[in-house]
């Protein structure tokens, strides 16, 4: 604790603290969605941890070579990073219930993914203790998408009691494996990318930039050591972690069937739809458009 160097140490004598608490907490992309037994994921990964519960029906998942068969009430964590490719097994098609989060803590999501517990069969006590989060989301749901602070902050206290779940479930005697300024250096960074990145500025004509360079002088370490402490504490590049960022504001901006592509392209901060459309294909090997009826099949062209 830092204290103002005018305040008398002795007025704090035998004074306990809390740990400061500085974590950047991401929840997105929570949908519940009834899908047609044709349906289909193309592969992807995410820069956040992704928790699947299936509702009805029964999912498959192909994950770093594991293949995973969801039915009901089940539960399937994909950790960041991990490619997947998930399609509905059901001849009556599937109902499931899907969010992301992220927490920029590394030990945290070192623990997650050593720990290799991603399968949470229905029944199990982790999973009951699960589904009565995931429950509360769905509780919270509104089929307007208009929700109060009250309402956002309701849906981070039960992201604090998932993290909860996980932390009495994952190993809590792991030793610390970075040191602190590789932490701080590398959370400077991503907090260097964040701002760059901004999908919804009021500039629209031109694209997000970084430069890993810029980033590092003014932190007064070498680009080489920035690439390297970042790749440390969280697993891939800068670049690779922005390009991850990017991509994953386009998929959650196409999802939703009623903005124009174009909307979206602008969004993002492309100058046309053609540019965005040529980016989105070396992403994915796909179009923008085919990605949304992949999701959508009814969904007529823009």
């Amino acid at each position: 604790m830092i204290l103002n160097p005018e305040v008398d140490p002795a007025l704090f004598e035998n004074c306990h603290w809390l740990p400061i608490i500085d974590w950047n907490v991401k929840f997105f992309g929570a949908h519940i969605h009834r899908v047609r037994a044709n349906w289909c994921m193309p592969e992807e990964s995410h820069i956040g941890f992704e928790i699947v519960l299936i509702l009805e029906g029964r999912q498959e998942t192909i994950m770093e070579n594991n293949v995973y068969s969801v039915g009901v009430g089940d539960i399937l964590i994909i950790p960041p990073g991990f490619k997947h490719v998930s399609q509905c097994a059901s001849p009556d098609g599937m109902y499931y219930f899907s969010t992301h989060f992220n927490i920029d803590d590394p030990l945290f999501r070192q623990e997650m993914i050593k720990s290799n517990q991603l399968f949470f069969p229905a029944g199990t006590e982790t999973n009951m203790k699960l589904q009565k989060v995931v429950h509360s989301w769905i509780g919270m749901m509104q089929e307007n998408g208009e929700y109060t602070t009250a309402d956002r902050f309701r849906m981070q206290i039960a992201l604090f009691e998932l993290f909860g779940i996980f932390s009495q479930m994952i190993s809590t005697g792991m030793e610390p494996t970075l040191s602190p300024s590789s932490v701080q250096y590398a959370k400077a960074i991503m907090e260097a990318i964040q701002s760059r990145f901004k999908p919804y500025r009021d500039d629209e004509s031109a694209e997000p930039t970084f430069r890993i360079e810029d980033v590092a002088a003014s932190l007064g370490i070498s680009p080489g050591y920035a690439q390297e402490v970042f790749r440390k504490v969280y697993g891939y590049s800068p670049r690779h972690y922005l390009s991850e960022t990017k991509l994953h504001e386009a998929k959650v901006l196409i999802q939703q069937p009623n903005l124009p592509l174009n909307k979206v392209a602008s969004l993002l901060g492309y100058s046309s739809l053609a540019h965005f459309s040529r980016q989105f294909k070396r992403w994915t090997g796909t179009s923008p458009l085919k990605y949304r009826q992949t999701l959508n099949p009814v969904t007529e062209q823009d």
